[in-house]
């Protein structure tokens, strides 16, 4: 219930804010399980990703955001999964694989921490731990423009124009021995993908 306010609500407040310009939507797999790895710039954008998403996300999120009242208070609301620094907490990857094992959608931002451009900061290897002993299907996803409307550190939004260009899903088949030259390799993949996606925004940007 409370997701689905949230979702209507984000709806409503980037089609006020800016409408943002969406591409590659035929790209969203209509059959979980799926990992969403998303560029981070902004706080506003998982509420991006709700909005547009036609599936329910459980995001994870970086514990110390659910210190803060406001905002820690919607992540417990919408069922989201706390991640300490360096993500090695066991009980955090069972829950989150179990979302995957659900058929489910699972949303996070690999770089770690909000970076203040469009610019793409490193992809962490979590994102991988999940896509190989899940077997789901990744889903590369840039977002441009969420640093202008409302940038780090600002609670108060100001109207910006937003791209938001969602990548062909990728995936490969699950193993219960995964080898850790594994990681690195796929995430060279994604990377390489996104940068072309980056691209991509740029020029519908223009």
């Amino acid at each position: 219930m409370i997701y689905t306010l949230l979702k209507f609500f984000s709806k409503w407040f980037f089609r006020f804010m800016g409408n943002p310009g969406i591409k590659g939507m035929r790209n969203i797999p209509h059959a979980g399980p799926v990992v969403i790895a998303a560029n981070h710039s902004s706080l506003l954008d998982g509420f991006l990703l709700a909005a547009i998403w036609p599936q329910r996300i459980t995001f994870l999120a970086a514990a110390y955001l659910f210190n803060s009242p406001a905002v820690g208070a919607i992540l417990r609301a919408v069922g989201a999964i706390p991640v300490q620094s360096g993500g090695n907490n066991l009980a955090e990857k069972k829950t989150a694989l179990k979302v995957l094992q659900r058929g489910d959608v699972l949303g996070l931002f690999p770089e770690g921490r909000i970076y203040q451009s469009d610019k793409l900061g490193p992809f962490n290897l979590g994102w991988a731990y999940f896509a190989i002993n899940s077997g789901a299907s990744i889903v590369p996803v840039v977002i441009k423009g969420t640093s202008a409307m409302m940038p780090k550190g600002k609670f108060f939004p100001r109207r910006a124009k937003i791209y938001i260009q969602i990548g062909a899903p990728w995936r490969i088949e699950p193993t219960l021995t995964p080898k850790q030259e594994s990681y690195p390799a796929m995430n060279k993949r994604l990377n390489a993908g996104r940068a072309t996606l980056v691209q991509e925004a740029i020029q519908n940007g223009s």
